[in-house]
C-alpha cells in the first residue's frame, strides 16, 4: 500500500512539473505599461506565479527579446466557413466536411495567437462548432477553445440564401422563430443542444438609402416583446446574447432588451454607446471584415458601384468606432473572419488605426474579451488559465507586431514555439 502511494505521488509530481516562461517584456492584460524581464510560472495548465525569478526546479522557456501576452480572445468568428464560392459551400458541402474545415481553420487561428473564440454561427454547417469545441476540450485537436452559438435566431425569411426558386429547399442558415412563444422555444432548444451563447439577428440584409448614400442596413426582424423574451430565456439558461446590429434604432431595441453585446454596430450614435455603457453592454465592432470586403480580400474584387458603397460603409463604420471611443463603453475584439483564418489579429491593427490606444486595444483582445465570453483567462496572474502568447517586438509601440506570433501556449500546453 505504501509503495502504491509512493508511485502515485511520484507520478503526480512528474506530471505537475513547473514550467517558467521568461520574456523581455510582458503585458498582463490590464496595465497601461509593460512589465520588464517577466517570469510566468505554470503548473497543471494554470499560472501559479508572476515575477522575475525562475524557480530552481522549473523547466525554462526563454523567449528572449519578445513580448509575452495573454492569449487573444476573438469574440466573433465563423470557424466552419471558408474561402471560395459562398453558396457552393452551403449547398454542396456536407456538415462533416465543414467540420474538418473548422478543425484546419482552428489550427490556423491558434497559431495566430488566438486561444479562445466565440463562434457565432456557420450557416449550414450543422453542429460543427460544437464538435470542434468538444474535441478541443478533450485534447483531440489543437485549436482555440470554443464558445459556440450553433445557429443564430432570426425571423422567418430574415436570413437565408436568396436568388433561388422558392420550390427548392435551402439549408438553414439560422433558426427561424416568430412570436414570443417560438422565440422562447428556439432558445431553449439551442441551449439544450449545447449552445453556450445565443446570437440574434436584429436586422436582415437589404440595400437601403441612408444618409443620402446606399449603405448596408436592413429591415428589423423582431418586435421589442420578442427581443425581451429571447434575452430573458437565454439568461435563464445561463447563456449570454450577442446581437447582430447595424442601425441605431435596432441597437436601442437590443439595449432595451438587455443583450450582452452589440456586434458590428455600423451606424450607432454616441448617445447609443453611452446607453450601452450604462447597462454594461459590450461593443464588438468587427472593422476588418468590411475593409477586406471592400478591398477584394474576401468575395473577390467588387465592381465599381459595390466598392463605392463599401467605401462609404467603411468610412461610416470607422466614424462610429471613433464615437464609441469618446464614451466609456467597453469594447471587445471580434474579427468576423471566415475567409482568411489566422488573420484575426489584423482587426487589432484597424482598431489602433482608427484611434484606440494600443493598451486599450490589447485589453479589448484579452481582459475585456474574457469578461464578455466568460472564460477564466485574459490576464496573466496567479490562478488564471495558462493561455500565453509571445510576439516579436513591442505592441505598445507598433500594433503590427501582433501578427508576428512566435509562441503559443494554451492551458499550459505549448502548441507553437
Amino acid at each position: 500500500m505504501k509503495r502504491l502511494i509512493l508511485i502515485l505521488f511520484l507520478a503526480t509530481t512528474l506530471h505537475a512539473q513547473l514550467t517558467a516562461i521568461k520574456a523581455r517584456r510582458m503585458f498582463d492584460g490590464r496595465s497601461d505599461t509593460l512589465h520588464e524581464n517577466a517570469v510566468v510560472v505554470v503548473e497543471n495548465g494554470r499560472i501559479v506565479s508572476v515575477g522575475n525569478t525562475v524557480p530552481p526546479n522549473a523547466k525554462l522557456i526563454d523567449l528572449g527579446d519578445r513580448t509575452l501576452l495573454p492569449g487573444l480572445i476573438d469574440c466573433h468568428t465563423h470557424i466552419a466557413l471558408h474561402s471560395g464560392d459562398y453558396d457552393a459551400q452551403i449547398l454542396r458541402e456536407t456538415p462533416e466536411f465543414r467540420t474538418i474545415v473548422a478543425t484546419i481553420n482552428g489550427r490556423k487561428t491558434l497559431d495566430a495567437g488566438v486561444t479562445t473564440i466565440r463562434d457565432l454561427g456557420n450557416e449550414g454547417a450543422g453542429y460543427a462548432d460544437i464538435a470542434l469545441r468538444d474535441a478541443v476540450a478533450k485534447g483531440l485537436v489543437d485549436a482555440p477553445r470554443v464558445i459556440a452559438a450553433i445557429r443564430p435566431v432570426t425571423s422567418t425569411g430574415g436570413y437565408r440564401l436568396t436568388g433561388y426558386s422558392p420550390y427548392n429547399p435551402m439549408p438553414p442558415l439560422s433558426s427561424p422563430a416568430d412570436g414570443v412563444g417560438e422565440v422562447r422555444r428556439e432558445v431553449r432548444k439551442l441551449i439544450a443542444d449545447g449552445a453556450d451563447v445565443i446570437k440574434i439577428y436584429m436586422e436582415s440584409y437589404e440595400k437601403k438609402q441612408a444618409h443620402n448614400a446606399e449603405m448596408l442596413s436592413g429591415a428589423e426582424n423582431y418586435s421589442q416583446e420578442e427581443i425581451n423574451a429571447l434575452v430573458e430565456e437565454a439568461h435563464r439558461g445561463g447563456a449570454k446574447v450577442a446581437a447582430h446590429t447595424y442601425s441605431d434604432h435596432a441597437a436601442h431595441m437590443a439595449i432595451d432588451g438587455g443583450v450582452d453585446s452589440i456586434e458590428h454596430g455600423l451606424y450607432l450614435k454616441e448617445e447609443t454607446f453611452r446607453a450601452m455603457a450604462q447597462k454594461g453592454i459590450v461593443y464588438v465592432p468587427t472593422l476588418m471584415v468590411y475593409e477586406f470586403w471592400r478591398d477584394g480580400v474576401i468575395f473577390g474584387t467588387p465592381d465599381a458601384a459595390t466598392k463605392a458603397r463599401l467605401t462609404r460603409t467603411c468610412d461610416e463604420h470607422a466614424a462610429t468606432f471613433r464615437r464609441a471611443l469618446a464614451t466609456p463603453v467597453k469594447i471587445a475584439f471580434g474579427s468576423d473572419t471566415f475567409e482568411k483564418p489566422g488573420t484575426n489579429p489584423i482587426e487589432l491593427e484597424y482598431m489602433a488605426k482608427y484611434g484606440m490606444k494600443n493598451a486599450d486595444v490589447l485589453r479589448a483582445a484579452t481582459s475585456n474579451a474574457a469578461a464578455l465570453v466568460g472564460v477564466d483567462a485574459g490576464t496573466i496572474e496567479a490562478g488564471k488559465l495558462a493561455d500565453l502568447i509571445a510576439v516579436d517586438g513591442n505592441p505598445m509601440v507598433d500594433m503590427k507586431v501582433i501578427e508576428k506570433v512566435t509562441f503559443v501556449m494554451r492551458e499550459g500546453k505549448v502548441v507553437r514555439q
